[in-house]
């Protein structure tokens, strides 16, 4: 489960302090969450006043994509005193093929980022243990026909068409990156008329979160002073979360989101924070959070982790019992949050926003 940003920081000072006294003969085991949050972090410290708040928040989540690519891709050298050699444009091209819960105007935003991410990753790897990156001179207009292709085969995924197979007969996918394309003199630009008709009523198809069967809203119904009371206590516990947490991280986005599952529950399932499960939260994501939680272009990139640092809060704290079991079944609850969050702003944009980003 990828850490929430407060995690994350607290372990790149950790590995910092540990990286001036290690050795590369006593290279620690393999961690991915160590060794993925310290690169966030340390994106997140270089590279967050670089942009604006639409396209760091999109850059972050590809980063976090890539990582896990290119750990995936190389695993046995990273588990092993092996240093793994990472073919940046391969990595990238295979973490935007499975960036398929994405709306199409993620893509659009990455193009200005692609460059820096490469350096970046070039720059970190020359004083990591772990990787050394290696890219070529980078061409812009390569990339973006990547990124028509790449919305051009979820375009044909989220209408359930067998992509792999279309791939073998036909030149359909090719042919609709080609009508995305807009040409100039100078650059190959993205048709963000074409794209936005095409696309209109199409979502994204993201992995739906594991719900028992035999699950049950409750028949119960709480009063008007017990709704109150939930969200008098909500507001209590998250000021104490925000206090015990490095200063600044947890923002007003984080709170607000933990905010929703305490009153959203209560309002939807009659439950207050004593009785939630696994089923209770994966239901009210994917069901109703967006009713009670408006995300904001701040610190999207792991938020859905802070929840489960929130329920760990909450259980020593003694509020909540059986965290593990909790915990151990909402696996995908954060990378869920994650998606459906910046989805919901990407939706949001027009092609006169996009215009001026990108």
């Amino acid at each position: 489960m990828k850490q929430g940003k407060s995690a994350q920081i607290k372990k790149m000072r950790h590995v910092q302090s540990k990286q001036k006294l290690t050795s590369r003969k006593t290279i620690p085991a393999f961690n991915y969450d160590e060794f993925a949050g310290f690169l966030r972090a340390r994106y997140f410290l270089t590279h967050r006043n670089k942009y604006a708040p639409e396209i760091f928040e999109v850059a972050s989540f590809f980063l976090d994509d890539v990582i896990a690519t290119m750990v995936q891709q190389h695993f046995t050298q990273f588990t092993s005193n092996e240093r793994a050699t990472i073919n940046l444009n391969e990595t990238m091209q295979a973490a935007l093929v499975n960036s398929d819960d994405r709306d199409w105007r993620y893509f659009v935003l990455l193009v200005p980022v692609l460059f820096d991410m490469q350096q970046f990753l070039v720059k970190e790897s020359q004083v990591n243990d772990r990787f050394v990156a290696q890219t070529t001179n980078f061409d812009v207009n390569f990339w973006r026909m990547i990124m028509r292709t790449v919305m051009a085969i979820n375009f044909f995924k989220w209408q359930g068409k067998d992509v792999s197979e279309m791939m073998k007969t036909s030149n359909a996918i090719d042919t609709l990156q080609f009508k995305f394309l807009s040409e100039n003199d100078d650059d190959d630009d993205f048709n963000m008329a074409v794209i936005a008709e095409t696309f209109r009523g199409l979502e994204p198809k993201m992995k739906p979160l594991k719900v028992s069967e035999a699950f049950l809203k409750s028949n119960d119904t709480l009063t008007s002073e017990e709704l109150q009371a939930e969200e008098a206590y909500a507001e209590k516990r998250l000021a104490q979360f925000k206090e015990n947490s490095v200063k600044g991280v947890v923002s007003e986005n984080v709170i607000n989101l933990l905010h929703a599952f305490h009153v959203g529950i209560a309002k939807e399932y009659n439950l207050t924070h004593e009785q939630w499960d696994a089923n209770v939260l994966n239901d009210f994501v994917q069901q109703h959070l967006m009713a009670y939680w408006t995300p904001q272009w701040s610190d999207l990139d792991g938020i859905g982790g802070e929840v489960k640092s929130y329920l760990k809060f909450l259980s020593q704290k003694k509020a909540i019992t059986g965290l593990g079991k909790i915990v151990s079944g909402i696996i995908d609850l954060d990378h869920y949050i994650d998606v459906a969050a910046i989805n919901s702003l990407l939706r949001q944009l027009n092609g006169s926003d996009l215009e001026k980003l990108a």
